[in-house]
């Protein structure tokens, strides 16, 4: 009996953990741990818990066995995706970029490449997100820029420079406004 209200317990507050994360990131806040976002460990967390914290929850509510399955259907795919799109996104599209001289606080930045093709003809979309702390950025701005940032400050191949009173990000493929 108490290990499975243990279970309960446990699955209830994983499964708060999870929606509070994916409330988050909806905000516009980054969680960043070692190099990468946290997004694919909160994925396997949900995959766990909520199929279970749902599962208890429906048993409470006494709906029917086919409207609980398929509620919990729903709720494992969902998981499932956005498992399979956190894994999909991992640090090769998140560029770290450090305070130095002209920035007071480093910042993260995700690139999003277009989908068409030729993708050398397109802008990609990054989007700024600057430190609040060691682990928490929060979306600054949306900018749209030359692809290949990601790809060029993995080999430290960027400058922060001044350009003209505005703050750039520049590589070899170009540059982008910062502020």
């Amino acid at each position: 009996m108490k290990f499975k209200k243990f279970i309960i317990c446990l699955s209830s507050l994983l499964t708060a953990f999870v929606l509070l994360f994916v409330l988050l990131r909806l905000m516009g806040i980054l969680i960043w741990v070692n190099g990468e976002p946290l997004d694919k460990w909160i994925a396997l967390i949900g995959l766990i818990a909520m199929p279970v914290s749902i599962s208890i929850l429906l048993k409470k509510i006494k709906l029917n066995k086919k409207k609980e399955s398929i509620l919990l259907n729903i709720v494992v795919f969902a998981n499932l995706l956005y498992l399979l799109g956190s894994f999909s996104v991992l640090s090769e599209n998140y560029t770290f970029i450090k305070s130095g001289k002209y920035l007071s606080s480093p910042y993260v930045i995700h690139e999003k490449e277009p989908v068409q093709w030729p993708k050398d003809e397109y802008e990609s979309k990054y989007t700024f997100y600057s430190s609040l702390n060691s682990f928490i950025y929060i979306k600054n701005s949306v900018q749209k820029g030359n692809q290949g940032l990601s790809e060029h400050a993995r080999y430290r191949d960027y400058k922060v420079k001044v350009i003209s009173g505005s703050l750039y990000i520049t590589w070899t493929g170009g540059s982008i406004f910062i502020r």
